[in-house]
């Protein structure tokens, strides 16, 4: 008998004494979008944006050193998908993204997808079927909702960043472009020329946005954990609203 409990604790024990552990003084490497702002980007060295505050605060709000590395969107996925970051985003989880990778309870914000058009040739798409045929800038690796990124018939032109799918738009080699509301606005107040040349004319998802972690990564989960610990930590004394309200990003909260 005692020798059979001895065997059971142990099954239960091993593997825990087995698994990676935590140190104080470890950093870990969470990938970060480095070219949407203003929610994360590379500027003057250093990886900026809402969503960069909010990932650092959470984190450190469970004492957990992390260090934000920036890459574009689909090559920071791909790192995290095959385990050799722990962690990316900002990712608008679909069903493949949810079976390739763990996803947290807390999101980190919400914003709106919104279909744009010349303002001299916009009508309102109130039917995706609308689209049908049409050439639409999409930037790649970017997840835009299952009513859009199931269409089949809307000719995809992949660009790099979203800017280049409004300068594409300006020049109509598309009819659209697809973009978030509020990285449009900051485009377009960081290059006044494309100011007043756009609209939106269907909302195509208003998603929430999260860090993807990987399912290969031997410290993902414990980093999982941790996040949604601090997100948690941050909603209960406010310091989630006022990282909000210092980036003044209208209507973030998920």
């Amino acid at each position: 008998m005692a020798a059979r409990c001895f065997r059971l604790c142990l099954a239960i024990l091993l593997p825990l004494l087995c698994a990676p552990a935590a140190t104080a003084d470890e950093v870990y490497r969470i990938g970060a979008e480095d070219d949407w702002y203003p929610f994360t980007a590379l500027r003057d060295g250093k990886v900026q944006g809402m969503s960069a505050d909010l990932v650092r605060a959470a984190f450190a709000a469970s004492n957990t050193r992390v260090e934000l590395v920036p890459y574009p969107y689909s090559r920071c996925m791909e790192l995290t998908r095959t385990g050799h970051l722990a962690a990316c985003f900002n990712t608008s989880p679909d069903a493949d993204i949810a079976s390739e990778f763990r996803l947290p309870q807390e999101p980190l914000f919400s914003d709106d997808i919104l279909l744009w058009a010349r303002r001299d040739n916009a009508r309102p798409v109130t039917n995706l079927q609308q689209l049908a045929g049409r050439k639409v800038a999409v930037t790649i690796g970017y997840e835009y909702g299952t009513p859009f990124d199931s269409l089949t018939s809307v000719e995809r032109v992949a660009v790099r960043r979203d800017l280049n799918g409004f300068r594409m738009l300006a020049h109509e080699r598309v009819a659209y472009t697809a973009a978030y509301r509020s990285i449009a606005t900051a485009l377009f107040a960081e290059n006044p020329e494309l100011a007043g040349q756009f609209v939106p004319v269907a909302t195509l998802h208003r998603p929430q946005l999260f860090v993807s972690f990987s399912r290969h990564h031997p410290q993902a989960e414990l980093l999982l954990n941790r996040f949604d610990s601090g997100m948690r930590a941050l909603h209960r004394d406010g310091r989630y609203e006022r990282i909000i309200e210092h980036w003044q990003i209208h209507d973030a909260t998920p």
